[in-house]
Parts: structure tokens; C-alpha cells; sequence
């Protein structure tokens, strides 16, 4: 490819990036778009008053999500600012997936590949909602892109590479433990390089080391709670949960994501039809990652954005025009029909999009309590509730042992009468508001709210706000 196509596909690439941008920035600030958000608003608010992570906030993701959050919180103290430190990793990836697509099979699979990623509509959720599967995603594909420009480079800067694409995967695991999928495709590209396969294993497990190291050290200073948080709570509200593979694979073709899923299938029986080696990796990590999502329990539909970034470069890789220097004209018209595919997928993605973007700004269905909390209390107390997006909107906080009252949670046994009452006496709580059935999934709560608080306020939808006067 010569040097003005070529820079015409970057100025493409450009592009795509800045309306995917535009596209997420519409709905930044939008009102409540998931239960998790709520979540992680109300432990951030902790961390910011100084509260540490597993010894006091109850923190089922694990370290690295707060940490690569966090500054944006300081900077902006708002919900809208949590969610542009994941707008920036979302972009973050979409570059990731141009350079990978790139360097396996040159500048228009580079492109394609990147804008399948940006019409997805799983990515462009999991981009501008504050929850950690978009940022682990992103920094997986980073990982991915970083040990392919390792095995293409030569002396320190190949060195420095595959050490940077162990601290990637390191980042990816810490934020969510999906990115440790990413270790299959990451291995086999190292093992696959012609020479030097040792030493770049090597570099790479010293800069996932330093990486873990750093993101562990707060599990270190509580580790049975750490344990608690991070591994207990999944491994029994996995044990709790109905369902299993069959009920994990309808999730799986949500449709939605089935035009994606289907040119992907596309890509592979293209690649496997020409003996194709380099989509192994890909395969790879799309095998791993489809097993993961089928056995995985209880399985939302957010996990699935680990499938995006393989299935798009998979897609792209054998679907796009290769570099042939001279094409013939049978094979250059099939390669501008399946480019036509790709592009049906993208139209496809888009309009998904829009239809979530206007759904997304909606009014404020917790906007009643929210004016409710904020008439009621004052700056600084504290509330328990099973709504903490609700209770931060209003510029209120919730106990950092609290910040979760999911099903998940409770169903794990880590929630119980005994964690409100300590809770309760050590933030001297006056406010309790109920705005689900979350709480009474906790064996006792009910005897224990009427010993201590009554219902002040009924509001609009079922919601309830009750006071003590013991403090």
C-alpha cells in the first residue's frame, strides 16, 4: 500500500475514533443505566473520604478498576467524569484493535477491525457505563497489540515491549479477572515469534509481575476479605445461580450481536479454507473467551463485551482486502463483497446504537427519590439503602461495608444482619431507603429495620424512607 492510501486509511481510523467519541459524549450524563453504577459511584465516594478497599468498602471487582479510576474522580467528583475515565479507555482499545488488526493483516483489516469494535453495541455500552468490563477489555487488546509489535522488534525496544505487554495483561486482570483470557493469545503470539521466544517470555512475565504486585498490595493488607469480595461471593452466587451452558449460550446470541458473531464465522471458515496462520491466535482467544462466556455463572450480558475485540479482528483479518500486490479480478470482487458485509454489520451496529442513545436519555426514573434524599437529610449523614445510585445522585453517601447490597451478594451469604447493625452503630445511620426486594433477601433484616428505624415518607414506585432518632 502507498503512502497516500495508506494515509488515507489512518485519517479513516481517525474518524471512526471521533464519532464513536461524539457518540458515547451524548450520554455521559445521562440518568441511571445500571444497578452496578450505583455500586461503584458509592465506593469511589469512600475511597475519595478515605475509606480502604476490601478491610472496609466491600469491593468485588478487583483493585485495578479504582485505581485507573480514581484520578478521574478527583478531578471531576461526579459520576460523568467515573464515566470519561472509561470513555477513555473504550478509545484506548479501539486504537489497540486498529494497530493489531495492522500488524496481522495490513491497514484496511487494521480499520475494519476497529470499526467493527466501534459499532458494536455492546462496546459502545460498555464504554460509557461505569463498569469494569469495557476498561479490561480495552487494556486486553493493548496486551494483544503490544506482544505483536514485541516479536516484530529488535534489542531493548523488543524487550521493553513484551515487558509493557505483561504489564498490560497484568492492568487487564486487576481491573477484571476476564483479562486473564487474554494470557492464550498473548502466549501463542510470543511462542510463534522467530526467534528470541524465550527471552520475550521472560520480559513479559517480569512486567506482569511488577504489574500484579502493584495491584495487589491492598488485598495484602486484607486478605480474608479480599478473598471474601473478590472469589467467594462469584464462586457461591455461581453455586446459587439456575441455569447452566444452555441457558449461557441463548444469552450468547443475543441479537444484537449476532451480525458480528455470524461475520466472525464468516472470517474463521475463510481463514481455515486458506491454511491461515495467522488468525490462530485469534481463534485462540476467541475459543477461550466463548467457553468462558458458556460456563460462566451467573452470567449478565455485559460479560459478553470480552467476545468483541477477538471476533472483530477475526472478522477483519481474513474478510478485509489483503496486501496483494496484484489481485485478481475474481478474488478482488470477493473481497469487496465481504468488505460489504462488514459494512452491512456496522450500519447494523449503529442503528442498535442510536436506539440505546435515545433510550438512554430518558428522564430520571430515580429522580423522586433522589429529591426526597435531599430534602430529608443533611450533607454528610449517611444512608443504608438497596438504591446507592439513587442516594449518591443526591449527594449523599452510603457506608463503605454497604455499597453492595446485590442478590449476589446476599445469595452469597456475605451480607447479613450482623453487617448492618456494625455498619449502622460505626456511620451512626438515621436514613434507610428501600427501593427493591434486595435487602429482604437478608435472612432477618426486616425484624431489624422495625427495631431500629419507621417508615417516615412512602414515595412513588414502592420506595420507602425511614428514620431513627437514636442518633
Amino acid at each position: 500500500m502507498g503512502r497516500r492510501p495508506r494515509l488515507a486509511v489512518v485519517w479513516a481510523a481517525a474518524v471512526v475514533g471521533i464519532g464513536f467519541v461524539a457518540a458515547e459524549a451524548i450520554v455521559l450524563s445521562a440518568p441511571l443505566r445500571d444497578y452496578d453504577e450505583g455500586v461503584y459511584w458509592q465506593s469511589f465516594r469512600a475511597l475519595a473520604r478515605g475509606e480502604p478497599l476490601f478491610s472496609s468498602i466491600f469491593a468485588p471487582t478487583p483493585p485495578g478498576f479504582y485505581y485507573a479510576l480514581l484520578p478521574f474522580y478527583w478531578l471531576a467528583h461526579s459520576l460523568t467524569g467515573l464515566r470519561i475515565g472509561v470513555l477513555v479507555f473504550g478509545v484506548i482499545g479501539l486504537a489497540a484493535t486498529y494497530v493489531a488488526g495492522r500488524l496481522l493483516a495490513g491497514e484496511v483489516a487494521g480499520l475494519v477491525a476497529m470499526a467493527l469494535a466501534a459499532t458494536s453495541p455492546l462496546y459502545l455500552q460498555q464504554s460509557a457505563i461505569l463498569q469494569a468490563d469495557g476498561p479490561a477489555v480495552a487494556m486486553s487488546v493493548v496486551a494483544v497489540s503490544l506482544a505483536l509489535l514485541a516479536v516484530r522488534r529488535d534489542g531493548r525496544m523488543r524487550d521493553a515491549l513484551a515487558a509493557a505487554a505483561g504489564l498490560a495483561l497484568a492492568v487487564s486482570v486487576g481491573i477484571k479477572l476476564l483479562g486473564a483470557l487474554t494470557a492464550v493469545p498473548t502466549v501463542i503470539l510470543l511462542l510463534r515469534a522467530p526467534r528470541g521466544r524465550s527471552r520475550l517470555l521472560l520480559f513479559t512475565v517480569i512486567g506482569g509481575l511488577l504489574g500484579s504486585v502493584g495491584l495487589l498490595l491492598p488485598a495484602l493488607g486484607s486478605p480474608s476479605s479480599a478473598f471474601d469480595d473478590l472469589v467467594l461471593s462469584h464462586l457461591r452466587a455461581g453455586q446459587a445461580a439456575a441455569g447452566g451452558p444452555s441457558t449461557n449460550l441463548r444469552l450468547l446470541l443475543l441479537n444484537r450481536e449476532l451480525p458480528l458473531e455470524a461475520l466472525a464465522v464468516v472470517g474463521a471458515f475463510i481463514a481455515v479454507l486458506r491454511r491461515s496462520r495467522a488468525v490462530i491466535p485469534l481463534l485462540a482467544w476467541a475459543g477461550v473467551s466463548l467457553a468462558a462466556v458458556i460456563l460462566y455463572k451467573p452470567l449478565f450480558p455485559h460479560h459478553l463485551v470480552m467476545l468483541t475485540p477477538p471476533l472483530a479482528l477475526l472478522a477483519a483479518v481474513r474478510i478485509a482486502p489483503g496486501p496483494h500486490p496484484a489481485p485478481q479480478k475474481g478474488r478482488e470482487m470477493g473481497e469487496w463483497g465481504r468488505l460489504l458485509l462488514a459494512g452491512l454489520v456496522m450500519v447494523t451496529g449503529i442503528y442498535i446504537g442510536v436506539k440505546d442513545i435515545r433510550l438512554a436519555l430518558v428522564p430520571d426514573p430515580h429522580g423522586a427519590e433522589t429529591a426526597a434524599i435531599a430534602a430529608a437529610s443533611r450533607p454528610g449523614e449517611f444512608w443504608i439503602s438497596d438504591d446507592p445510585y439513587a442516594i449518591a445522585a443526591a449527594d449523599r453517601d452510603v457506608p463503605g461495608p454497604l455499597v453492595d447490597t446485590s442478590y449476589q451478594r446476599t445469595g452469597a451469604g456475605l451480607l447479613t444482619v450482623a453487617t448492618l447493625e456494625a455498619a449502622r452503630e460505626r456511620y451512626r445511620v438515621r436514613w434507610v431507603l428501600i427501593d427493591s426486594s434486595r435487602l429482604d433477601a437478608v435472612p432477618g433484616f426486616r425484624d431489624w429495620l422495625n427495631a431500629h428505624f419507621q417508615a417516615v415518607q412512602t414515595l412513588g414506585g414502592g420506595a420507602t424512607i425511614y428514620r431513627t432518632t437514636e442518633f
